[in-house]
């Protein structure tokens, strides 16, 4: 009988990873290392020099809550040696790693989205770890899938130096079992046919700004009597120092747009003044949705649109000012992807618990030992 596994628990999620330790020198579940790594980043680790601090630290109840191994000699449990961990995270498979989370990150979306007819938007966008660069090697870019109305990332895969994030978009999509519903925005780079059929045979919808990739597209939205199209929605914010107005235009898609199940087109154009309202910037952005007007009118286009603008201040911003990403120095093997995932999952756990302010959340898991396996759930 197959065992049931249940994707909710990290703990049975962990034990899904491939130990690739040796069986006969195995003292510490690989689960435990994963558990004690992760809530060592939760309370914002980040150096093989913090994690290690955090695991020699950790108090014996939260070790015994953790799994670790009990000593009959001392009448503790002994979490494993820093170097054995270190060690260990290096020999993991990213990709199994990566493949994990994202299920367990998916099976949570039930959760966090209780509506089956609700439109969940997931943005797709890449993220290079500049410090993991070493020695005429190039730094460790990665493509992620972010639900940007919570700012929790539910994929992460890794793009080798052959490839590039076009070809990755699909096998990043795939390890998401479900994508019903969802609405995937990107950047122009993806603005691909291939993106928009496998989309469509998933269930999913796109919205796709359009550029010089796809130049015949985009030469025929150009030349669309934009003038005439009444603005559909407007917003205006205040702070940082500016004032920015966005508006949007929609249109159903004119007959011979060639571009696969293509039902609306729009114009985004985002207008930058100080406070004194003088000009400081101003974009314009034409798109394409396989959405219908009765599914998304005006309004919720230009949500998903700055959906996928904002995704860069609230995973990428944090992820190198909060856990300065950029500043780490682990390059060794798998260990730098498997830390960034890790990153990720601690951002969207703090998130969970309503921390707007990860810094904050970090500050209070470090706190009380206790606190991460609050967040990570593990209590």
């Amino acid at each position: 009988m197959e065992e049931v596994v249940d994707l909710t628990d990290l703990r049975q999620v962990w034990a899904q990873v491939p130990d690739p330790r040796d069986r006969r020198g195995r003292r510490h579940p690989l689960v435990v290392i994963l558990a004690l790594v992760q809530a060592a980043i939760v309370s914002g680790a980040v150096s093989y020099a913090a994690i290690r601090h955090w695991i020699r630290s950790a108090p014996d109840p939260v070790l015994a809550q953790l799994g670790a191994r009990f000593d009959r000699r001392t009448g503790r449990h002994q979490a494993p040696h820093p170097d054995t961990v270190c060690r260990t995270m290096e020999l993991l498979d990213a990709a199994s790693v990566d493949a994990a989370y994202a299920a367990h990150r998916a099976a949570q979306l039930t959760d966090l989205y209780d509506d089956p007819d609700e439109l969940i938007g997931l943005t797709v966008d890449g993220k290079t770890s500049r410090g993991s660069a070493d020695a005429g090697k190039p730094a460790r870019h990665r493509l992620g899938a972010h639900l940007p109305a919570d700012a929790i990332t539910v994929a992460q895969i890794d793009i080798d130096s052959k490839t590039n994030e076009i070809r990755a978009f699909q096998p990043l999509l795939d390890q998401l079992p479900d994508l019903t519903n969802v609405v995937v925005t990107a950047d122009m780079m993806h603005c691909q046919r291939a993106h928009a059929r496998y989309l469509h045979r998933r269930g999913a919808f796109y919205v796709l700004p359009v550029g010089g990739n796809q130049r015949g597209l985009f030469d025929q939205l150009n030349a669309l009597d934009w003038n005439q199209v009444p603005i559909g929605w407007t917003t205006y914010d205040r702070g940082h120092g500016r004032n920015e107005i966005r508006t949007i235009q929609v249109m159903p898609a004119p007959p011979g747009t060639r571009f696969p199940h293509i039902k609306q087109v729009y114009l985004v154009e985002r207008h930058v003044y100080d406070l004194a309202w003088k000009p400081l910037s101003s974009v314009a952005v034409l798109g394409v949705t396989n959405l219908p007007a009765r599914q998304a009118g005006p309004r919720r286009l230009a949500e998903f649109v700055r959906g996928e603008w904002s995704i860069e201040n609230k995973d990428h911003y944090v992820r190198d000012v909060t856990f300065r990403e950029d500043h780490c120095k682990i390059r060794t093997a798998s260990a730098p992807s498997i830390l960034a995932t890790m990153r990720s999952y601690a951002i969207g756990a703090l998130r969970l618990l309503n921390f707007t302010n990860i810094a904050e959340g970090a500050r209070w898991a470090r706190d009380d030992f206790r606190h991460p396996l609050i967040a990570l759930g593990l209590t």
